[in-house]
């Protein structure tokens, strides 16, 4: 005779809360119930509901604020070390060898409009810099960063930013970066870029666009990341299953 063992209460608590944050009923940025809704919603015990939160903290679905309760992150990344080109991109300390070329407002590119949700020819900050190597330069990258978060910051300021950009915005702005997305196009390098890249005018280039997101979906900034083709090879380990 088949016994059917039954599912563990928190275990009931815990795939009942992941699969609305999955669907979206729990939205990013919204709060849970909180935990004596959630008792009296699966007819369990506090610790039973505290040990499917503490599960569902602990692999990135939620985060939980002292007296504020319990906040849905979203589903969480798939695993996998973050590519050092786009930790460069979005998270570079500009105090480390690298070459501050341009700081001041610009008019949003359709690309970087795209990738900050805003109108093209909206106004936004950029920060422009490349990392010098033996070989030459590697690379370009210009963060852009919409006006009302610069404001308050030292986005707009020509000194470098010692630190992480994102850790910068985060302290000054409260505005904590979950997750980034990231677009990558091979192409033939632009005219504007060949002096400054020290390149030939026919030399291939890698350009990524990677944008660091809030856990509700919404753009901090973008970087725009342009690599000569000669000078880099890029490679990376992953699961298959």
């Amino acid at each position: 005779m088949a016994y059917e063992i039954p599912t563990p209460k928190y275990l009931r608590v815990l795939n009942a809360l992941r699969a609305r944050i999955e669907d979206g009923t729990y939205a990013p940025g919204a709060g849970l119930p909180s935990e004596s809704q959630l008792c009296t919603e699966f007819d369990v015990s506090r610790p039973t509901v505290l040990r499917a939160l503490g599960i569902l903290k602990q692999d990135g679905w939620i985060e939980s604020h002292q007296g504020k309760g319990s906040f849905v992150r979203g589903r969480p990344p798939s695993g996998g070390a973050v590519p050092q080109y786009a930790r460069d991109a979005v998270d570079l300390d500009e105090g480390a060898e690298t070459e501050i070329l341009h700081v001041g407002a610009v008019l949003a590119t359709p690309r970087v409009a795209a990738a900050l949700d805003i109108p093209e020819g909206t106004p936004v900050y950029e920060r422009r810099r490349r990392t010098v190597s033996a070989a030459g330069p590697i690379d370009l990258i210009s963060t852009f960063v919409p006006v009302d978060i610069a404001v308050g910051t030292d986005i707009s300021k020509p000194d470098p930013i010692s630190g992480s950009i994102l850790d910068h915005i985060a302290s000054r702005k409260r505005l904590r970066a979950d997750y980034a997305t990231e677009r990558l196009t091979a192409r033939q390098v632009d005219p504007s870029e060949v002096d400054a890249l020290g390149v030939p005018k026919d030399e291939a280039v890698l350009s990524v666009v990677i944008t660091a997101h809030q856990s509700s979906g919404a753009p901090i900034l973008a970087s725009v990341i342009v690599m000569p083709g000669s000078r880099h090879e890029i490679e990376d380990t992953y699961p298959l299953s």
